[in-house]
């Protein structure tokens, strides 16, 4: 099932859909609005997350309750496989990454391991030349993604692959592989 822009460049992978009313079309000026009045606080709560992390500037609320999932963002629920058009792949939980059918060991040169509040998201490298970013992280809840978490989520966004993968590289180059 996919809630939002199929062309988005953000794709969020989720176990389970919000309740959609009928007629509902993520175009309506209200949809977001929609969805969190018939879903409640814990849709809420993954709206705002995913907006903190897609939303350009600082006025997530905005972004939010205006743009979210019009343009550039799309919810993937039980995909098994990543999708075509997006260029950054936001996998939330392990029930999604089972879905997608992604492995991957703590040992995995492909991966960088970022870290806020004793959290992690997992950065990972894909063969496919049309994927700019992969991560995996946790749930969109704020007791598992918390603001740090957030903050550093956006932060690994902004920076060109490009460089992620140099400074990859050198981390690599310059530790024995089992520390990596």
């Amino acid at each position: 099932m996919i809630i939002g822009n199929p062309h988005a460049s953000f794709a969020y992978y989720l176990p389970t859909a919000p309740l959609i009313p009928d007629n509902w079309h993520y175009t309506q000026p209200d949809a977001v609005a929609t969805l969190i009045a018939l879903n409640g606080n814990h849709w809420r709560k993954i709206f705002t997350i995913m907006a903190k992390i897609s939303a350009v500037g600082e006025d997530w609320r905005g972004y939010r309750d205006q743009v979210l999932l019009k343009q550039n963002e799309l919810i993937c629920i039980g995909g098994t496989e990543l999708m075509a058009n997006a260029k950054i792949h936001l996998i939330a939980g392990q029930v999604a990454v089972k879905c997608l059918g992604l492995t991957m060991s703590t040992s995995d040169i492909r991966a960088q391991h970022l870290t806020a509040q004793n959290k992690s998201i997992t950065a990972m490298t894909l063969p496919s030349s049309q994927v700019q970013h992969c991560l995996l992280t946790p749930y969109l809840d704020y007791r598992q993604y918390p603001n740090q978490l957030i903050a550093l989520t956006r932060q690994h966004l902004a920076v060109p692959l490009s460089l992620q993968q140099d400074a990859a590289a050198k981390c690599c180059d310059q530790m024995p592989l089992s520390q990596v």
